[in-house]
């Protein structure tokens, strides 16, 4: 049966295995992008493909020299790189940083697993899934996060009639604002508010062409998005 074969450590079921990895992994990172989260499409797909890589290496020893005590060193290996992954995330006022950078770090931790471990076919599989995900999947994820129908954003405007004047422009082109949040930064201008918003973008329209017609509004005099 083909399942039989797949479930065999050979080439083919490699190529699947990590293939799969891949996928499930987009898919379900596709769904918490729209949501407006830090981990998207990458992040998720990385983190699958690695956990996989991990999982083959352990076959892979344990075919190779009839002992499940080899899995001891790789296990730790994972366990540290994944502590040293955290450092590299970095939260700041308006996003989530590091994260992709972190995913990649730990599948490439696994890469190393395969390397060392003599499993070279599998090696170069997972390499040229993992270029693929952090190369392809980039465009993917980045025209996904331009589309999605929920926009978070950081705008500091006029004290006065910003945040009228805002709310004017949102509700005659029939985006809806959900959260409306007031913080007490620091902004550019002494006399300007700052506020955290939510806006639900019903018509899809792209981030950017959005935040530019914003910014365009006399009394607004920052806006960024915020991921995550």
């Amino acid at each position: 049966m083909i399942t039989g074969s797949i479930e065999e450590l050979s080439v083919l079921s490699l190529i699947v295995r990590l293939l799969l990895a891949t996928l499930f992994g987009a898919i379900i990172g596709l769904e918490r992008g729209a949501r407006g989260q830090s981990a998207g499409i990458r992040t998720f797909a990385l983190v699958c493909v690695g956990a996989a890589s991990c999982a083959i290496v352990n076959l892979f020893l344990f075919y190779t020299t009839g002992s499940a005590d080899t899995a001891r060193i790789p296990s730790t290996v994972i366990t540290g790189v994944g502590f040293l992954g955290v450092g590299t995330i970095v939260a700041g006022r308006t996003s989530v940083r590091g994260l992709t950078t972190a995913a990649t770090m730990w599948s490439t931790a696994a890469l190393g697993l395969l390397i060392g471990s003599g499993f070279l076919v599998g090696s170069i599989v997972c390499f040229l899934t993992i270029v693929f995900i952090v190369v392809v999947l980039n465009r993917v994820s980045l025209f996904q996060e331009n589309i999605a129908s929920r926009l978070s954003l950081y705008l500091e405007l006029d004290r006065e009639t910003g945040v009228e004047e805002f709310l004017s422009y949102m509700n005659e082109h029939g985006y809806s604002v959900s959260v409306l949040e007031k913080k007490n930064n620091a902004s550019i201008h002494s006399k300007d508010i700052g506020l955290y918003v939510t806006c639900n973008i019903f018509k899809h329209k792209s981030h950017t062409n959005l935040i530019n017609d914003i910014f365009t509004l006399s009394s607004v005099h920052y806006v960024e998005e915020i991921k995550g």
